[in-house]
C-alpha cells in the first residue's frame, strides 16, 4: 500500500473512532492524525515525534507485537488492517 492509501485508511479509521465516540467530536483537525494518536495512547506506546508515516506505523507495529506476544512484528499495512478489522471500518 502506498502512503496515500495508508493515510486514507487511517482517515477512515479516525472517522469510525469518532462514530464510536472514542474521539472527541469537536476537536479533530485530522482524522488520520487523531486515529494514530488514539492508537498510541490506547496501547500506551511512545509515539515518535516528527517521524514519517512508515516509521510511525512500524513503531505501532512493535507495540502491538509486544502487547499480543506476537512472534513476528507485523508490517505497517497489516497493522492498519488489524485496527480496521478491530473497529469494523468498511
Amino acid at each position: 500500500m502506498n502512503e496515500a492509501s495508508r493515510l486514507q485508511r487511517m482517515r477512515e479509521l479516525g472517522v469510525r473512532l469518532q462514530e464510536l465516540r472514542l474521539l472527541p467530536s469537536d476537536s479533530v483537525n485530522s482524522y488520520a492524525g487523531a486515529a494514530i494518536n488514539f492508537l498510541f495512547n490506547n496501547y500506551q506506546i511512545e509515539k515518535p515525534v516528527g517521524a514519517p508515516l512508515d516509521v510511525t506505523l512500524r513503531a505501532l507495529a512493535t507495540g502491538l507485537a509486544l502487547r499480543h506476544n506476537m512472534q513476528t512484528r507485523p508490517d505497517p499495512d497489516k497493522v492498519i488492517d488489524f485496527f480496521c478489522r478491530h473497529y469494523q471500518v468498511h
